[in-house]
């Protein structure tokens, strides 16, 4: 009977990011058997419990032997090793939320059956380090030179808060603007490729916005415009955002740091990843066995 194939599908999918990270198994056996000086069977079976640690998944110190895969490479960028030497890890990573942490447990208690094909763990984060990471991460994926940007960042935010698999049906005709409404009795709502949202939703989107351009040329945009920070202190009073937030200072910065601390604590409080080593074991074996018939 064929294996049933574990998918990661009941995971809202805002609450997942993958990475595809290469390997070069030229690299990886020349360690072993040349400096090392292993036989390739020994080299085969240590190479075999192998896993990327995070720091190689993140890009924070990606080495020898992995690299991130680019257009045009076919070749190791170390070694220079040809393409029929990769393999590949694939990671995915998950920003844990209540809602859905009962699907997570179940999917993980799967994986865990197939303990030599997937590698799991949980590393310790702060909700302050996960919020910065997910920052991060958005960062780099939106284009700041397109005015869109506002409008994917907005979106991405507002799915985070309230992650769900039917997002994508929900938005289905896309969206064309993010309109505040004050008189919401949910958090949002979509109309004819508008999406509204409460004060207290909006004001976490311009402060997201605020947070994520203020590092760029013309920094501090939102849909508001561009805001100095006691512009956006005062424009975020004057929609209610922080009536909402029951933010009572009158102080810029405290109110700042308030904003920012309970956007930050309505967030995910862990992290937990899984890399898939599929790929990366047929490979491994389809080398090893060549070298052992050589």
């Amino acid at each position: 009977m064929k294996a049933t194939e574990v998918n990661f599908d009941s995971i809202p999918s805002s609450a997942v990011s993958r990475t595809d990270l290469k390997i070069c198994l030229k690299c990886a056996f020349d360690v072993f058997t040349k400096q090392l000086k292993l036989t390739p069977r020994t080299a085969y079976s240590e190479l075999k419990k192998h896993t990327p640690e995070e720091v190689d998944i993140t890009g924070a110190a990606t080495s020898r032997p992995h690299f991130f895969a680019e257009p045009g490479i076919d070749h190791c960028p170390y070694c220079n090793g040809a393409k029929r030497w990769f393999a590949e890890f694939h990671s995915i990573r998950i920003d844990a939320n209540p809602s859905f942490e009962k699907d997570r447990k179940k999917l993980w208690a799967a994986l865990k059956k197939k303990s030599d094909r997937f590698a799991l763990w949980s590393p310790e984060r702060t909700k302050m380090q996960i919020f910065s990471e997910w920052l991060e991460r958005l960062n780099r994926s939106l284009k700041f030179e397109d005015d869109r940007w506002l409008l994917d960042a907005a979106v991405s935010h507002i799915k985070r808060a309230a992650p769900s698999n039917d997002w994508d049906h929900i938005l289905a005709n896309g969206v064309q603007r993010v309109q505040l409404s004050r008189q919401m009795e949910d958090n949002w709502r979509y109309e004819n490729a508008w999406l509204y949202v409460s004060p207290g939703l909006y004001g976490d989107v311009i402060l997201v916005q605020h947070l994520l351009s203020r590092s760029h040329t013309h920094g501090g945009r939102t849909f508001e415009g561009r805001l100095t920070f006691q512009e956006l202190i005062r424009r975020l009073r004057r929609i209610g955002y922080f009536a909402a937030n029951e933010i009572n200072t009158d102080d810029p910065s405290e109110a700042f740091e308030q904003a920012v601390s309970k956007l930050v604590d309505s967030g995910p409080a862990a992290v937990y990843y899984a890399v898939d080593r599929k790929d990366y074991l047929a490979k491994l074996k389809s080398v090893y066995e060549k070298k052992r018939d050589q």
